[in-house]
């Protein structure tokens, strides 16, 4: 039931609601700058896809950073010019804000075989290569938050 936004009601129903896709396509994304993807209380996270390109074809160091509750989970990628990566959180400690992500080249969704909750939720990405010439770092993910029906 929600917590982060407020007191939970007796008798009170809740539902999932769905959200749009999430989306950060920054043009051109500056280098080591974080692009918040949503910043939201009571969230299911479905899927998180990132992508990159640019007009040399090159390989770029990626980041990316989910914070749930407080903890933080991090992944650093070097993806292929247009390369997609799907993120999910697998069953490794956070490191500190280290590690506790995953990311792989097939569809799979947050949780790699589930949804991925928290009471707050932030999905952050960012390129920490020098950027190429036209270079698109792009983001999206599809979440739901707990809703008073």
């Amino acid at each position: 039931m929600p917590v982060a936004g407020g007191l939970v009601a007796a008798g009170v129903k809740y539902a999932y609601e769905d959200h749009d896709t999430d989306e950060v396509d920054p043009t051109p994304p500056v280098q080591n700058t974080w692009y918040p993807l949503f910043d939201a209380d009571d969230v299911r996270l479905l899927w998180h896809t990132v992508f990159q390109s640019n007009d040399e074809t090159a390989a770029k160091d990626i980041e990316i950073r989910w914070t749930i509750d407080g903890n933080v989970y991090f992944v650093a990628v070097n993806l292929d010019s247009g390369g997609t990566v799907y993120v999910y959180r697998g069953r490794m400690a956070s490191g500190a804000g280290t590690s506790g992500l995953l990311t792989i080249d097939t569809a799979t969704n947050a949780c790699f075989t589930v949804d991925k909750r928290g009471k707050s939720f932030k999905v952050e990405v960012r390129i920490t290569s020098v950027v190429g010439t036209n270079q698109r770092l792009l983001s999206r993910a599809v979440r739901e938050t707990l809703e008073e029906t």
